[in-house]
């Protein structure tokens, strides 16, 4: 229903019967109307489960992206460049902060 996970687990669709069926039916109707949800909104576990997956991979994908610019910055050809790599770097690292951050606020515990 809310996406496969990683690909070697199976979604345990039992999870979804557990949950309330009154909240699920307003969840699912707020998501109809087009709605957000908040980190602090009430949402079914596999949801957040998903949910805080995707975040993660978007954060590992900023990280990802700034790698290689970053190899680059000692080998730009002038100061300029070696500015506006070092900017481009910061920017994509700075994506990842924030959505880790977010992550942590929709309720995945960190290693702190």
């Amino acid at each position: 229903m809310y996406g496969g996970g990683n690909i070697f687990e199976t979604v345990k669709t039992s999870e979804l019967e557990s949950e309330d069926p009154i909240k699920l039916a307003a969840f699912e109707a707020r998501i109809a109307r087009g709605e957000k949800i908040e980190p602090g909104d009430w949402m079914p576990a596999l949801y957040r489960r998903q949910l805080i997956r995707m975040i993660e991979q978007h954060a590992h994908s900023e990280i990802i992206g700034a790698l290689p610019e970053g190899t680059w910055i000692t080998r730009a050809p002038g100061f300029r460049r070696k500015l506006a790599l070092m900017a481009k770097v910061q920017d994509e690292v700075g994506h990842a902060q924030l959505l880790t951050v977010r992550q942590k606020r929709s309720g995945k515990r960190g290693s702190r």
